[in-house]
């Protein structure tokens, strides 16, 4: 799969988390080039939104395959070129992958078991196979943890709150998983996968819920397709950026100011000859 258009839509709920009452919708759209032994070529529009409160956050990447930018309040931050060579090499060394979303390192076809041909269907003008069966959880962890570890390669500082997740970590989670459907769409000439969509509920168990703030249980709806499949799809790099640090920076400040409000706001709820609940509004600043 040489270029695309892709097209993600993520949405997730989460229960028992105060200030997350409404779904959390993900969507991203752009262009896609494969990269040869390099990172991939794409522009990728990002909204995250809370669906509900009518407000959304517009952010981006793009990558020219040796430069890598994240967009956000109009503008864009470029990443540290040593660190997008470095992960460059690191990807010739590894060698081309074939396929198409396997470009990404992302196998979505050992991610399905018990399978069933549910017949034909269009995707995008092209006529596919219609998999369905069940979501082997540990697989998917296992392939997305993968991609997250190679991305931190490519965006440094930025990806630093993402981290990997441990194999007990994801052993845990994927016992935790109830009605994990999946759904793939594969070209029936080329066989390649045009659409892959999963549905997940997460019942939290009682004694991890203190380590998730409180989340008692989660669900996640993702899709990904694929259009025009080996079109002309072009990025360019933009005509001027800014360090990535200089955003990292503006994002620490936010982050202060943020932390300062919520400790005026438990001072004024805390009783002023209360010891400990003062010392726990402190907590709260960063």
């Amino acid at each position: 799969m040489p270029s695309a258009d892709l097209e993600i839509d993520l949405q997730l709920d989460l229960e028992g988390l105060a200030g997350f009452e409404d779904p959390l919708r993900v969507v991203a759209s752009g262009p896609y080039v494969r990269g040869r032994d390099a990172l991939p070529q794409l522009d990728l529009d990002i909204a995250l939104e809370a669906q509900g409160a009518g407000q959304a956050i517009q952010s981006g990447l793009l990558s020219t395959g040796d430069r890598v930018f994240l967009k956000f309040g109009g503008a864009f931050y470029e990443q540290p070129a040593a660190q997008v060579a470095s992960a460059n090499r690191r990807l010739a060394r590894g060698g081309d992958a074939n396929g198409s979303l396997s470009d990404l390192g992302l196998d979505t076809r050992e991610w399905i078991v018990d399978a069933r041909l549910d017949g034909e269907e269009e995707v995008g003008g092209v006529t596919t196979e219609h998999v369905s069966g069940t979501l082997d959880v540990e697989a998917a962890l296992r392939d997305i943890n993968g991609l997250v570890r190679r991305s931190a390669g490519a965006l440094g500082e930025a990806a630093d709150a993402a981290r990997p997740l441990r194999p007990r970590e994801i052993e845990r989670l994927a016992r935790s998983v109830e009605n994990p459907a999946f759904d793939v769409y594969v070209g029936e000439d080329d066989r390649i996968v045009r659409r892959v969509s999963l549905r997940v509920d997460v019942e939290v168990p009682e004694q991890d819920r203190a380590d998730v703030g409180g989340v008692t249980g989660a669900s996640i709806r993702l899709a990904a397709q694929l259009g025009d499949v080996g079109g002309d799809q072009r990025i360019e790099a933009p005509r001027s950026a800014r360090p990535l640090s200089e955003l990292m920076s503006q994002i620490g400040s936010l982050d202060s100011i943020v932390g300062d409000e919520r400790y005026a706001d438990c001072l004024d709820a805390a009783d002023p000859g209360d010891s400990a609940a003062i010392a726990r509004c402190r907590t709260l600043l960063p």
